[in-house]
């Protein structure tokens, strides 16, 4: 059996938001105001995604946290609706919108970005869609602004793709701020990385990255044989395999450890640690391989 995963050591975690509006699009506070508020929050990156609208900081950081080039992309339909999104991070210029997705991550990565596969929940995009994808660095597992209809978890997106496709996808975890009142802080990605745009790009594009709406993941550890967890105080940790089934549930008072042992026929293992307010921190898949 091998088990094969994006992780790799030291972990050195940098906590951001990956998708952030101001009221360059449909927020509802400048983007000086909202760097500030992320910076003050102890947030380590940042990227402005407004709809539309390339951001393109003036400067790589403020004060600590890294700032990074962003923009929400649309796709158009034939009625010109824009539901579905693409956010664009790290590109060198704004990227125009297309009546297909695939056509805007293919910009983005010729920009010299990464294309993010933003909230497919929310725009209840079919999995044979979603499946059709390829090229981008993630999609938005997580997007803590779309709590408030029930749409905010897409996790129900990878367990169907890697059963059947047997690949491992990476995800991350976003906030999609728009109301600082509203929706600040409801979701962020730890990316494995150096305090830089290119570290941080690449440590997302890799996986090596978890996401959270609250708990901390504080090491992420496996071999051929096991993967352990050590965590922030929990209510319980459950490894999840193939079809969003639950391989293990270590439950107690105060869980701070958690480990699996595969037992070769899972195809992937993916780890949610649940805190004792409901919310949850997600690694990545772990990809089991027998022979």
């Amino acid at each position: 059996m091998r088990i094969t995963s994006a992780y790799t050591y030291p972990q050195n975690w940098l906590k951001g938001n990956l998708h952030t509006h101001t009221t360059a699009s449909d927020g509802k506070a400048p983007a000086d105001e909202v760097v500030t508020m992320y910076q003050y929050d102890n947030y380590d990156f940042l990227s402005i995604t407004d709809h539309r609208t390339y951001w393109a900081p003036r400067e790589e950081r403020s004060g600590r946290m890294v700032l990074i080039p962003g923009q929400e992309c649309h796709v158009l339909d034939q009625a010109g609706a824009t539901d579905a999104h693409v956010v664009s991070l790290g590109a060198t210029r704004p990227i125009e919108d297309r009546p297909d997705m695939q056509k805007i991550i293919d910009a983005i990565n010729e920009a010299g970005g990464i294309a993010i596969v933003a909230h497919p929940r929310w725009t209840h995009m079919s999995y044979e869609e979603f499946a059709k994808l390829s090229n981008y660095a993630a999609f938005e597992v997580w997007n803590g602004g779309c709590a408030d209809v029930d749409r905010a978890d897409s996790s129900d997106y990878w367990d169907w793709y890697m059963t059947r496709f047997k690949r491992t996808l990476w995800g991350v975890g976003t906030d999609d701020m728009h109301n600082p009142a509203h929706d600040f802080g409801l979701g962020w990605t730890w990316a494995n990385a150096f305090d830089n745009v290119d570290s941080i790009l690449a440590a997302i594009e890799r996986g090596d990255c978890y996401f959270s709406g609250g708990p901390r993941i504080e090491t992420i550890m496996f071999d051929d044989s096991s993967i352990a967890l050590h965590t922030s105080s929990a209510r319980f940790v459950k490894f999840m395999k193939a079809d969003g089934t639950v391989a293990k549930w270590v439950e107690g008072k105060n869980v701070k450890f958690a480990d699996y042992q595969p037992k070769g026929d899972e195809i992937y293992v993916r780890a949610q640690v649940h805190g004792h307010d409901g919310t949850i921190a997600w690694t990545n898949p772990f990809l089991i391989e027998q022979g």
